[in-house]
């Protein structure tokens, strides 16, 4: 909290807008976490891929509940894994999203100037939603802003998995789509809720999320992608070597 804070004064001292400041910070904090979330796109897309093959290992155990047939099992996944490079705990880097945003919104509390700046007729301390039922446009505008970004910002990874030839919908795809519209919903809440400054948080952050997940796509992902189809084509070539 203080740090972010301390950023956000420390940018508004030089710049002379508190606004830029919490648009800086984000910005600073989301090439802070870049690697970590570079690390975890890659290991979540790699585990969409293998799922073919996941399929064909359950289906081997289909219906084999006893302990030496799980443990095969799990031994033939994490094998799986292993022989990809994927790892299972990258997926977990995503949560780092919740303690910097609550980190985020303890920090703009506690900056008093906040409170005293407006922007495009917007108090930057005030809550969107005491102003948007009484129908003042610029409030409505910034929460419409916030809801579009973060529907493409949730989106974005479904629409760049389409560029795959073999994509298809899977059961785990359509729970994580209405996962991400309840997100979606929570984070819109929560926007109108909060001192509008957090408006410019997350405006912002999901900008960077829609550039990041295109660079991680292009440059990551389909690089795995192509990985993965190398090794499935070793592996056949090598069987029929055998046979």
């Amino acid at each position: 909290v203080i740090p972010i804070a301390k950023g956000i004064l420390f940018i508004n001292q030089y710049v002379g807008n508190v606004a830029i400041g919490v648009i800086g910070v984000t910005i600073v904090v989301n090439l802070i976490t870049l690697p970590i979330m570079v690390k975890s796109t890659v290991s979540t897309q790699k585990i969409q891929l293998l799922q073919p093959e996941m399929e064909k290992i359950q289906n081997k155990y289909r219906g084999r509940k006893d302990q030496a047939s799980q443990m095969r099992q799990n031994a033939e996944i994490q094998n799986l894994y292993k022989k990809h490079n994927v790892s299972m705990f990258g997926s977990f880097a995503t949560f780092l999203t919740l303690p910097i945003m609550i980190a985020m919104w303890q920090a703009v509390q506690r900056i008093e100037i906040l409170y005293q700046t407006n922007m495009f007729g917007i108090n930057l301390g005030a809550k969107p939603i005491d102003h948007v039922f009484k129908f003042e446009i610029a409030y409505i505008v910034l929460l419409a802003i916030v809801a579009l970004t973060q529907y493409f910002a949730m989106k974005i990874n479904t629409i760049m998995s389409k560029r795959n030839p073999k994509y298809r919908e899977t059961s785990q795809m359509q729970s994580m789509n209405m996962m991400n519209n309840f997100m979606t919903l929570f984070i819109i809440y929560f926007a109108a809720i909060m001192p509008a400054a957090m408006s410019l948080y997350w405006m912002t952050t999901n900008i960077i999320t829609i550039v990041r997940t295109w660079y991680i796509y292009i440059y990551h992902v389909e690089k795995a992608q192509k990985e993965v189809d190398q090794a499935n084509t070793n592996y056949l070539t090598k069987r029929q070597n055998k046979k």
